[in-house]
């Protein structure tokens, strides 16, 4: 059952590890761009983004961060997830011209609050050979950088594993959604709030999902999106659900950090979010805190 493999030996950040995933080939492009909810032919090696990668129904199976170099596109999604998730890309290829590898054993990964040279947001620079992404920042760390080195060489001073407690609760901070196994192919994109990250061209041409995805963004009412909160007790756990005080079902969460406290992403239903009393599965109380970008319900 799914609150059993909730409750087993991992922590609630195992699954938030990144992974890189490196597509080339003389299709790439094409190939990404039919398949993301993000238009890469927008991309230079200045520059990067968030995208979707969405099922026919537009339920998220994945969110990747996607990274232009001279050589070829960087997919930088959890580890836990890049053997399905090259297995299911692979399908779509067909006779485009296209290679995908798993090469994340070449890269460390770790992250820098407010760096002296930290690019601006979706900027890419790169810095002594290792590639810097400017992300989302927040109230705490306005200036947030991802940085890929090679594996072996050193990170830059300062720097903290992108996997840490630390990193990942900036990542919440900053309202970065990520999907698990335990919440793929559970929300639309806006549901992660990723049309207000940039993650979602709603100009661009078919990708798998669109119309459902579209329709939302043109003719629908958007009833749940990612909240942030705050938890005390035992640190919540990917998919782990959300209930008011009266008991009801108000959401689902997304991903976690902390000891004793921390703070949490959650998809909660906008009209629960209000209420008083809500409490995770197994963690105890949450309490709503503000996001660092306007969320207009």
């Amino acid at each position: 059952m799914l609150l059993d493999a909730l409750m087993g030996d991992d922590t609630p950040t195992d699954s938030l590890r990144l992974g890189v995933i490196r597509v080339t080939g003389p299709d790439a492009g094409e190939f990404l761009r039919a398949q993301l909810s993000n238009d890469v032919s927008r991309l230079g090696p200045d520059r990067h983004f968030l995208a979707a990668w969405c099922d026919a129904k537009g339920r998220t199976q994945l969110v990747l961060r996607v990274v232009a170099t001279a050589e070829a596109y960087l997919l930088l999604l959890p580890q836990s997830l890049i053997a399905s998730a090259l297995k299911r890309l692979r399908m779509f290829v067909l006779r485009s011209k296209v290679e995908l590898a798993d090469v994340g054993a070449r890269y460390g990964i770790v992250g820098l609050h407010d760096a002296d040279a930290a690019p601006q947001v979706n900027e890419t620079a790169i810095h002594d050979g290792q590639i810097w992404l400017g992300l989302p920042g927040s109230a705490e760390h306005p200036g947030r950088t991802l940085v890929l080195h090679a594996a072996d060489t050193s990170a830059p001073d300062q720097a903290l594993a992108a996997d840490s407690s630390a990193w990942l609760l900036s990542d919440i901070d900053a309202g970065v959604p990520q999907v698990t196994a335990a919440t793929q192919g559970e929300f639309v994109p806006q549901m992660l709030n990723l049309h207000w990250l940039m993650a979602v061209d709603f100009d661009k041409g078919c990708y798998p999902g669109q119309e459902v995805i579209a329709r939302l963004h043109y003719r629908g009412r958007l009833t749940r999106r990612v909240f942030r909160l705050a938890w005390t007790g035992t640190c919540p756990m990917p998919g782990e659900p959300v209930h008011d005080e009266t008991g009801d079902l108000a959401g689902q969460i997304l991903q976690a950090a902390g000891d004793d406290a921390g703070r949490a992403l959650a998809v909660l239903k906008i009209e629960a979010a209000a209420r008083n009393g809500l409490r995770a599965e197994h963690a105890g109380a949450l309490t709503p805190l503000a996001l660092p970008y306007p969320t207009p319900d």
